[in-house]
């Protein structure tokens, strides 16, 4: 971080409905965090129903204000009841390229010619939404070459769980070999009743793990497991190169996630992937 920048006004901010903030002041700097500031009488993270950043109209990053509270506990940063960090870098990383892997560099070779931050409000009282941004300069630092043209792209899935006790292949965003693939720094997978996780590459079994081993390996490696979330990190090093999940043609033919649920609900699946803008 070089600079904290106060986002542009948010506009449109009410008990219901979709508030924006334009966020064409944060240029020709490369942007790594976006904290957003939730006041008025009653406004809480949960009554966020949908966070999106949109660069050239299309939604990089999507989630809620509930999930992405618990995602950033997972990594260990600290949060307050009234703050809500978007957080596109990795602040914890060992090596200078995956340090800013995923932070947005806003230059004139990006090819980025919009940004925009929407946030979708449900029944909050006379809520005040405003935020600051952690910026850098725009340029490409020795050691981080490789990564510096990737973002942090961030969806998500929905999926019913009919019944406990079955193996079930999960929704993963982008996981599909056929349609291009990702690089996956971490899956998360919102859920009350996920007892355990297979993970399959090419017909290869490389992680088949009940929640509670998985959830032992990461307080291991400092990370802070949150009720109802559990987190498939690749990066549990604090390395990217060599470590991301990559589910590309060129890397393999198949490729899925299964879960064994207790019982039937409804789950929300998030991804946290690195990719060039030009993917899109």
């Amino acid at each position: 971080m070089n600079k904290l920048i106060n986002l542009n006004p948010f506009q449109n901010v009410q008990a219901s409905g979709l508030a924006y903030c334009d966020l064409s002041n944060l240029a020709d700097s490369t942007i790594e965090t976006l904290n957003l500031t939730l006041g008025g009488t009653t406004f809480t993270k949960a009554m966020i129903t949908g966070i999106f950043l949109r660069v050239n109209s299309k939604v990089v990053f999507e989630t809620t204000g509930a999930n992405l509270d618990l995602l950033e506990a997972f990594k260990g940063y600290t949060g307050d009841a009234t703050h809500l960090s978007i957080n596109l870098m990795e602040v914890k990383a060992r090596t200078l390229n995956a340090f800013r892997s995923g932070s947005i560099m806003w230059d004139g070779q990006a090819g980025i010619k919009s940004m925009r931050l929407e946030v979708q409000i449900a029944g909050a009282t006379a809520p005040t939404l405003s935020g600051v941004a952690e910026v850098s300069p725009a340029v490409i630092n020795v050691g981080e070459e490789k990564l510096a043209r990737y973002l942090s792209r961030h969806h998500k899935a929905t999926q019913t769980i009919g019944a406990g006790g079955v193996k079930t292949g999960l929704l993963v965003p982008h996981i599909d070999p056929f349609a291009g693939g990702s690089s996956f720094k971490r899956i998360a997978i919102f859920s009350a009743n996920l007892t355990a996780l297979q993970v399959v590459r090419s017909g290869v079994t490389e992680v088949d793990l009940s929640v509670a081993d998985i959830n032992f390996m990461q307080k291991k490696a400092g990370r802070v497991p949150q009720a109802g979330m559990t987190v498939l990190d690749f990066i549990l090093d604090n390395t990217i190169l060599g470590n991301v999940w990559q589910t590309t043609p060129d890397v393999c033919n198949t490729a899925q996630v299964y879960g064994v649920f207790s019982a039937g609900e409804n789950i929300s699946i998030e991804t946290e992937e690195l990719l060039q803008l030009a993917s899109y």
